[in-house]
């Protein structure tokens, strides 16, 4: 069928067989790029937990981040930290999905941007299909073509996060006494 000749394995001359790299793969050292950029990044205060600390650049690993820490390090910080270490056609497709990500996360709605919007995260996974196989899409990221119409239906996505709700539960969770019995203590 000649789908995607360069990912084709290749034959060698002493009778083994070799698989080329993805173009989405990296290399140790565009790992340690990675890492090195995400360990040495400066944010604003409050505006995020300290990212460089979940960074293990011996493992060439991110542990440890909250759920408001992926958040930020999908909206803002992947695409710069991708830059440096990966080619050209992965960052764009990336930074396009976190760019859909973070305008259907803004405070204000726009009708009419939301209906582009939609086209955008069909068109935005089209290329993400062109660059990664088909067993990373599962229904989870089918599911970003329909984000823009629940945004448009429910409002601003802000109105509805549960970062609050669990930073209340957490100011709950230490006044409990009783560690066996905690829904009956925070009662």
């Amino acid at each position: 069928m000649g789908i995607r000749r360069e990912l084709h394995p290749e034959y060698l001359s002493n009778g083994n067989t070799r698989l080329p790299p993805a173009s989405f793969s990296m290399s140790n050292a565009e790992k340690d790029l990675f890492c090195h950029v995400l360990r040495n990044i400066k944010v604003p205060n409050a505006y995020s937990s300290n990212i460089s600390k979940a960074v293990n650049e011996k493992e060439r690993k991110l542990q440890g981040l909250k759920s408001h820490d992926y958040h930020i390090l999908l909206h803002d910080l992947l695409p710069i930290a991708l830059r440096s270490s990966m080619s050209k056609q992965v960052t764009l497709a990336i930074s396009e999905l976190s760019n859909i990500f973070k305008i259907l996360c803004g405070k204000v709605l726009n009708v009419e941007a939301i209906d582009k919007l939609q086209d955008r995260a069909a068109i935005a996974l089209c290329h993400l299909e062109r660059i990664f196989p088909p067993s990373f899409f599962t229904i989870m990221v089918h599911l970003v073509i329909h984000l823009p119409l629940e945004a448009k239906l429910g409002g601003p996505v802000y109105y509805r996060w549960m970062y609050p709700i669990e930073r209340f539960l957490l100011k709950l969770k230490n006044y409990v006494r009783n560690k066996r019995f905690q829904q009956g203590s925070i009662a």
